[in-house]
């Protein structure tokens, strides 16, 4: 599964050891080394599906848009057999892209079942990869969203950018359905915000500032 899903392991010297028993569930740990490139795999023993990855080596030139590495990474998972995951944001250095794909269910997006992934910028391979929040799968707490009328809930001072329903942790750590809604203040700054609001019960969970 590691060769099939990662080529440049293909052979490679490797150290395989089971995990502990009481962890939640058995996988295989298996660190490998090739010339320069050296790094871990950890793929559970039943169903074979890849917990995380590392890989590190020398990153040369950037040559890789985002666009390219998006699509990359979208046909990796696919591949990999997570099928049922979106792509909701990316982040950069000067070696790799960094993205996040996260679990969708109906027509909401559930933030706590996510993977992150790391594709380097010179060729598109994967460099990093953690699916340990998706394969915890999170069982939903069953909520009815309420339809709001977003120009009404805010003041003339705000500008509603995009909405999307989200399943995501109260400072309680229960999962909670929530619009997350991006707004731009009608400022000189033009102040951007992410907020939670319950879809049920239409509370504010959390404002975070984007800008």
């Amino acid at each position: 599964k590691m060769y099939d899903l990662f080529p440049a392991t293909n052979g490679a010297t490797l150290n395989i050891a089971l995990n502990k028993e009481d962890a939640a569930y058995p996988f295989y740990h298996i660190q490998f080394v090739r010339g320069s490139r050296l790094g871990y795999a950890d793929i559970t023993k039943k169903g074979g599906h890849v917990l995380s990855f590392l890989l590190e080596r020398p990153v040369n030139e950037a040559v890789i848009t985002q666009q390219q590495a998006r699509e990359m990474a979208t046909n990796f998972l696919q591949d990999a057999g997570y099928t049922d995951v979106v792509y909701v944001e990316a982040r950069e250095n000067h070696e790799a892209w960094h993205f996040v794909f996260t679990r969708q269910v109906g027509d909401a997006l559930v933030y706590p079942d996510s993977i992150q992934l790391k594709l380097a910028k010179d060729t598109g391979e994967i460099l990093g990869l953690n699916a340990m929040e998706y394969i915890q799968k999170e069982t939903l707490p069953v909520m009815a969203p309420k339809e709001i009328v977003f120009e009404d809930y805010f003041d003339d001072s705000v500008n509603v950018e995009d909405t999307k329903l989200v399943y995501t942790e109260s400072d309680s750590f229960d999962l909670v359905l929530c619009y997350e809604v991006i707004v731009r203040m009608n400022n000189d700054q033009h102040d951007t915000y992410r907020v939670l609001i319950n879809a049920e019960t239409h509370d504010v969970v959390e404002v975070e500032p984007l800008t």
